[in-house]
């Protein structure tokens, strides 16, 4: 059809009450070469669906345009409830819904920075976070109820899983520091989940508008464009806002038009560069993405960093694809997107390459190239192993502050067999995730033992924020000394030296950029110090801290081990193996426990309650289970009638075999875990939430 028979059409007005099908233009506009049309929508949206466009989060940690949370875009049958997100204007003035478009502000009354910490790193205001565990709460309610409805849904539409992920941004924001710049990343992250999940229970559940000759769509809701025909009569019959895309010959003659609207043009929508005061960790895949699918499953990437792993959406079936929807057949001079993303298959080096699997958010390289958790990959030659052992490493450290063993880990630390040639030939160099206990003990000097604690506890939350948010290697102790010792008061962007250039690899250049002033009280946990005084605490205090870093090397080597061992349960885009892991410690924390008050009784793997430590020690049991050697006489699981003597047996043969695998990999003993302190006393003479500890160390039953 002609331009102007497409024009003439659109000036003969039909009747109001006459009846509009899917192929009819209730709305006609030009754009380009095109006409849109629309049978029931009453704008036309400016179509970003023409080219390829670059995608990475902008200043708002959206993505302008064509973020399909922000802007109608190509209809993608992997998102199929993507017409159902809700539209900002519709919900903007709701208590509720209107946090799923928050801005957060670097400003105390958003952002709040950790109390002490050496670096500018902080979370969301508690009273902001509350506003949006209110709107994961109320989807969660929503989600449970649509289940209990439907409890046989098979469908494609996972909303369950999504809701998983939603909730894990969220308690991200809570218990771990960030950057302001990642902290508005994490937000914007929940917030396209939940508005992911709105849009899913809407499909899934839909109100509709009452029956009219005109078929409105819900206008609340985002819509979609498209090219094809079919996929217009799907939408239209759901009620959900469609424009079909016509090229200027292939508009039909019989063309029924309602009226001829301009171009809606997209308005308060962000599309300025990231520029923010402070540094940022998490950086995205840069490339170039097709409308549709590639475009659709590119906006909703969430971060997979290192160990503390971003919860993902579990993705739709890659199989699906839209039928008739030859995007790139009607638009050649579109390009296929490009990614930074890279995958290893070094199992060796598992543990701090995030998995591609199309995991949008990517870190640039580390200085020398720090590719995995222990330098050193699987070398195809065979070299001698070149292993001596360090008899320092097993022996007992004799300090009163020294958190006490737990029985089944010391015995399994003396039976394991040091023999070197168990080791693998590129076994790594020795080195941690967090600095060794041995060095706030060690060594004739109280005052180097105090300025390294003094060190640690004011850099813990940009190491933590590091670990969460980048590709981080373990640390030799050489360089966790250095760092410890002085590097705290020098670092700077303009450092110098082989020591301090190390330091500013370990925490890396962005942290180094938000380094502040020297407090003169520090956060650990749920307790406040004075590092003035920090020399007059006491044992029991000084134990937290140490059990502190005992706990947070067990749980990062055990995984660092486990991706080596079983690198095929971590190939999978979703987070199953990590969850798995994360149910081998109590509490709702990832493995990293930031401010989470102090245990107020043995728990998990220490736990003196029988039932207790059963379950836990049958989950470690369980996990292991997918190495190879696992003993056969373990084979069998935990009953919930098993006896204590039958746990104590099992658990002294999981931790023998848990340590005698981490020799054969890494060549040292591995850090294990340890009760927490007795004897709690208040610090300073005062009341500082110092928990008491509740039992001493555990025994084998006789």
């Amino acid at each position: 059809m002609s331009q102007q028979h497409v024009q003439g059409s659109a000036s003969r007005t039909c009747s109001g009450d006459e009846s509009i099908g899917p192929f009819d233009a209730r709305i006609l506009a030009k754009y380009q070469d095109c006409w849109i049309t629309s049978p029931n929508s009453l704008y036309v949206p400016e179509p970003f669906i023409f080219e390829a466009r670059l995608m990475e989060p902008l200043h708002d940690g959206r993505f302008g345009h064509i973020d399909c949370f922000q802007w109608p875009q190509l209809y993608s049958e992997r998102y199929m409830w993507s017409g159902c997100i809700p539209r900002k204007v519709a919900y903007q003035d709701h208590s509720t819904w209107r946090w799923l478009w928050w801005d957060v502000t670097n400003t105390p009354e958003d952002f709040v920075v950790e109390r002490g910490s050496m670096f500018r790193v902080g979370r969301v205001h508690p009273d902001r976070w509350k506003q949006l565990e209110i709107v994961c709460n109320q989807l969660d309610e929503r989600v449970q109820r649509w289940v209990q409805k439907n409890p046989h849904y098979y469908g494609p539409v996972n909303v369950t899983g999504w809701m998983r992920s939603c909730r894990r941004a969220l308690m991200r924001l809570k218990q771990l520091p960030f950057t302001f710049r990642d902290t508005v990343l994490i937000v914007t992250l929940f917030q396209r989940l939940g508005l992911d999940v709105f849009g899913m229970l809407e499909y899934l559940e839909p109100t509709m508008p009452p029956p009219s000759p005109l078929m409105d769509a819900v206008d609340r809701w985002m819509g979609a464009i498209t090219t094809d025909p079919e996929i217009c009569q799907r939408l239209f019959d759901s009620r959900i806002p469609v424009w079909l895309v016509w090229k200027l010959n292939t508009v039909p003659e019989d063309l029924k038009v309602l009226k001829s609207v301009d171009i809606t043009f997209p308005e308060g929508i962000v599309t300025e560069p990231e520029v923010f005061e402070v540094g940022q960790t998490l950086k995205w895949a840069i490339g170039s993405y097709l409308p549709g699918d590639l475009r659709h499953q590119q906006t909703r990437q969430s971060p997979i960093i290192g160990l503390e792993q971003f919860a993902a959406p579990p993705w739709p079936d890659p199989r699906a694809v839209s039928p008739g929807e030859n995007f790139v057949a009607a638009h050649p001079n579109a390009t296929p997107s490009t990614s930074t993303t890279s995958r290893t298959t070094n199992p060796a080096a598992a543990l701090s390459i995030a998995q591609s699997s199309g995991s949008g958010v990517v870190r640039t390289e580390r200085t020398k190239q720090r590719g995995g958790p222990y330098r050193g990959g699987v070398s195809k030659q065979k070299t001698k192993a070149t292993v001596t052992p360090n008899a320092e490493l097993w022996q007992d450290l004799d300090d009163p502050a020294i958190p006490p063993s737990m029985y089944a880990w010391h015995t399994a630390l003396q039976n394991v067999v040091k023999d070197p040639k168990r080791v693998g030939p590129n076994a790594p160099r020795i080195s941690y995730f967090f600095p060794h206990p041995a060095l706030f003990v060690r060594g004739d000097s109280s005052e180097r033992r105090l300025r390294y604690l003094r060190n640690w506890l004011v850099s813990r939350a940009g190491w933590i924020a590091r670990l969460a948010t980048a590709d981080v290697s373990p640390v030799i102790p050489r360089t966790w000394r250095a760092f410890l010792n002085t590097i705290p008061e020098q670092i700077s962007s303009t450092f110098s030296g082989n020591e301090l250039r190390e330091a500013a690899d370990l925490f890396g250049p962005e942290l180094v950029k938000v380094k502040r002033e020297t407090p003169s009280h520090i956060q650990f946990r749920d307790v406040t110090l004075s590092l003035a005084d920090l020399g007059k605490i006491d044992i029991t205090t000084k134990g937290k801290i140490l059990w502190d870093l005992y706990e947070h090397n067990f749980r990062f080597e055990l995984v660092a081990l486990d991706r080596v061992l079983a690198p095929n349960l971590w190939s999978s885009q979703q987070p199953d193996r990590l969850d798995q892991v994360r149910q081998i410690f109590p509490g709702d924390s990832e493995l990293t426990m930031y401010d989470e008050p102090f245990p107020r009784k043995n728990e998990g793997l220490g736990s003196v309650e029988p039932q207790t430590k059963l379950e836990f020690v049958e989950r470690l049991r369980a996990l292991v289970a997918s190495w190879p050697g696992f003993p056969s006489d373990l084979e069998q699981s935990l009953l919930p009638s098993a006896s204590v003597t039958r746990v104590w047996a099992v658990e002294k043969k999981v931790a023998l075999f848990y340590v005698q695998s981490f020799f054969d990999c890494f060549g040292r003993p591995p850090i294990v875990p340890r009760h927490i302190p007795n004897n709690a006393r208040t610090i300073y003479g005062l009341d500082n939430r110092i928990i008491p500890s509740s039992s001493s160390a555990l025994l084998p039953p006789t």
